[in-house]
């Protein structure tokens, strides 16, 4: 319940931002697979036993989760923060002497997909046929969440905290075990859109750069909501620019935007980080005065990290805000936290907390129950199965990062 009231009130307390290293994609994935296959087998990882300060009689019940993330591949700089978030509060839980005096211990897999959507239904297969998890959390990526949900939701297991804002996992009604923490991508685009249509920009010099798959499908049509809401039907010929996912192939893309006579004012950006990056840069130094938007799951440490020494107008859409404390974090065997980390850590909170007003067996079915029931308690519609409603936008511009003001956005 107290998690429940900070929540609402959105005081959460948030430790250090220190910045998280972008994915270089030669020798530096090289030495950063050596050093995470250390922490987290590429297979998989068992978080059952931390070390904690008081001594315990040995736990009598596992309470088995599983994860399917990007733990290699371009898209590691997400997976492994988002999968330690969640590892540092499943190994505060096994320490807590609520869970421990119940004789309940916590084991989380994680199995890595690479990002890539077939690799991850055979790893939810797995993990419910193999592992018998109760539940799978922080999925990365929306065309892995595609190719996930339907399992995991057939199977009768919960599937929560997606690390994507797409509408697949959004349906009306909601899917019976599809639960999600952050906000929507229409509801982070509406932000963004708002934000843009107020800065006086016409709609005809708005341009989109997505990545060609599901992800930029999602964000293609939460555009259209988000402007529909603004000026009606007055989208128009909108200039899209497309890239492959999981390539830095965006040469097309670049030509599309060289190819148009009068340069977008905005450009929305829906991808990840390294060929958003590349297309950043080039279109920057082709019209100077464009802004760039972009949604939360490039990550805006991510930029931050990108962009260090570079100059640009660059917005950031983000459901869980800016740290703006430092700190150590508990977990000494934890990468530096950033928003990612934080989102898989609160997100993680949210589900053990909602698992503490279970009585008797935890299971797929009574976390289902206690999981209506917590998100009938938090703002925003009570029957979405979706826990928080937040965005912040972060304006970066002469290598500062400022959060403006936050909506809760309905």
């Amino acid at each position: 319940m107290l998690l429940i009231i900070r929540l609402i009130f959105s005081k959460i307390l948030l430790k250090n931002e220190t910045i998280f290293p972008n994915s270089t994609f030669e020798y530096f994935n090289f030495f950063r697979c050596i050093a995470i296959s250390l922490l987290i087998p590429t297979a998989s990882v068992n978080s059952s036993s931390p070390s904690c300060t008081e001594q315990f009689y040995p736990a009598s019940k596992n309470i088995k989760l599983g994860m399917s993330t990007a733990l290699s591949g371009p898209l590691q700089y997400l997976g492994i923060p988002l999968s330690q978030g969640i590892q540092q509060k499943i190994a505060e839980a096994n320490c807590d002497p609520y869970w421990r005096n119940k004789g309940i211990q916590f084991e989380l897999t994680v199995l890595d997909d690479s990002y890539d959507p077939e690799a991850a239904a055979q790893n939810t297969l797995a993990l419910i046929d193999k592992h018998n998890v109760i539940a799978l959390v922080g999925n990365l990526g929306t065309p892995t969440a595609n190719t996930s949900w339907k399992i995991a939701n057939d199977k009768r297991v919960i599937f929560y905290g997606a690390y994507t804002g797409s509408n697949i996992l959004r349906l009306t009604p909601p899917a019976p075990y599809v639960f999600n923490y952050r906000p929507s991508y229409d509801q982070e685009m509406e932000y963004i859109v708002r934000n843009i249509i107020d800065r006086g920009v016409p709609v005809s010099a708005i341009g989109l750069f997505l990545q060609n798959d599901a992800f930029g499908n999602a964000g293609l049509i939460s555009f259209e909501k988000a402007l529909s809401k603004q000026c009606g039907n007055c989208m128009g010929n909108i200039l899209q620019m497309r890239y492959e996912r999981n390539s830095l192939t965006t040469n097309i893309a670049l030509q599309t935007f060289i190819a148009a006579e009068v340069k977008p004012k905005a450009v929305i950006l829906v991808g990840s980080i390294e060929p958003v990056a590349e297309f950043i840069r080039f279109a920057h130094r082709l019209s100077p005065g464009t802004r760039f938007y972009s949604l939360s799951f490039t990550s805006a440490t991510a930029f931050r990290e990108k962009f260090e020494q570079e100059v640009f107008d660059l917005t950031v859409s983000q459901v869980v805000p800016t740290a703006n404390v430092t700190g150590n974090t508990n977990n000494k065997n934890a990468e530096p936290e950033n928003e990612v980390f934080r989102e898989g850590y609160l997100a993680m909170e949210l589900l053990l907390d909602s698992m503490r007003t279970i009585t008797g067996s935890i299971n797929s079915e009574t976390l289902r129950a206690s999981l209506i029931k917590t998100e009938q308690k938090l703002p925003g519609d009570p029957t979405d199965h979706q826990m928080m409603n937040e965005v912040w936008l972060t304006h970066f511009n002469n290598n500062q990062a400022k959060g403006e003001a936050a909506a809760n956005v309905e």
